[in-house]
């Protein structure tokens, strides 16, 4: 492919952009530095990343400046460029585990053209439509609450409940590592995140995390674990799923409207503890967690969760891949992520 645009060497140090961008996630120098510092150590996600958070900075509040303008445009023929390289990335890596474009899944070639902006995606006519941030799948069926009756292993998982409730029980009034679920990453442009950045209000106790075991947090809730990994069938897409967490959401907390990262999997809850005036909503639909009771829902709809009473509340989740997937599917986006993890 075409060389690259000219990167020149940054004006800030990366420390210096990092704490910038910290004080001000909108400082379009901090931003095009951190960029710059990114591309010449060769981490191209991040560059790519912080270049398109330039644009678009300058899309929704204009150039101030003619050097701004400029370095705008060099922004924007960066991301075109790392689109291409990219594109060839994935293509060949996934042409290399076997997954030719002749014999791939034509619902994943379809996502896979909407990854890459060769296909738009269909309209859907619905107030709370999929909106995942990452990937789409698509011709999958709208679903809100999943009805959980249909998994024959969902009994036998429910039934451990007790000892899994007495662990979070132990947890909670011990020194639990709880921390916050929306964590600073200086290595990709960041807002306030819906206020949940750094904010213990909504909490997590990893058991499984980017691809393997928190052997500490494990021994903790050991049965919690085993319970999980002797019934679930578990979604495993290499190190970004399964995420096995405790999720604790404290008295007076909101979770904000928000969408998940993928709409391949579904999100279950199994509600540990769970104090009166909790509530939970996924597009139209409210519910209440039933201690014991697990649910399943698509997180790429639009959802909220909250805690109103002086107590309390932990919900241990999970991901499981959405039945409508052939097991081939699952192979290929699997590759499909371990191509994007290797770019």
């Amino acid at each position: 492919m075409a060389d690259h645009p000219t990167v020149p060497n940054p004006q800030l140090s990366e420390a210096e952009a990092e704490a910038r961008l910290g004080a001000n996630h909108a400082d379009f120098i901090a931003i095009m530095a951190k960029a710059d510092h990114r591309f010449h150590a060769g981490d191209h996600r991040a560059a790519a990343a912080f270049y398109r958070s330039a644009v678009r900075l300058v899309e929704q509040k204009g150039a101030t400046s003619a050097g701004m303008a400029r370095d705008a445009a060099r922004a924007q023929a960066m991301g075109v460029w790392f689109d291409q390289l990219f594109k060839d990335h994935l293509l060949n890596s996934l042409d290399k585990a076997g997954f030719t474009k002749a014999n791939r899944h034509p619902r994943f070639q379809k996502s896979l053209e909407i990854m890459l902006s060769e296909r738009e995606r269909p309209p859907e006519y619905k107030r709370f439509p999929q909106t995942p941030l990452v990937y789409f799948y698509p011709d999958l069926p709208h679903v809100e609450f999943v009805d959980v009756a249909q998994y024959a292993w969902r009994e036998a998982f429910e039934a451990r409940f007790p000892v899994m409730r007495g662990e979070a029980l132990a947890l909670l009034d011990g020194q639990a590592d709880f921390r916050p679920y929306i964590r600073t990453n200086t290595q990709r442009p960041q807002g306030d995140v819906h206020g949940m950045l750094e904010n213990p209000d909504w909490s997590t106790y990893f058991l499984w995390e980017n691809g393997s075991l928190v052997d500490d947090h494990v021994a903790n809730c050991p049965q919690t674990f085993q319970s999980t990994m002797d019934t679930v069938p578990l979604c495993h897409i290499g190190p970004r799923a399964p995420s096995v967490m405790l999720s604790l959401l404290r008295p007076g907390a909101h979770i904000p409207p928000h969408t998940g990262m993928i709409n391949c999997r579904y999100i279950c809850h199994l509600p540990l503890v769970v104090p009166e005036n909790c509530g939970f909503r996924v597009g139209e639909t409210t519910i209440e967690w039933s201690e014991g009771k697990m649910i399943a829902f698509d997180d790429t709809v639009q959802h909220e969760a909250w805690n109103r009473s002086d107590k309390n509340r932990l919900v241990l989740i999970f991901d499981i891949w959405r039945p409508e997937l052939e097991p081939v599917e699952q192979e290929m986006v699997t590759a499909l992520f371990a191509a994007v993890d290797s770019y």
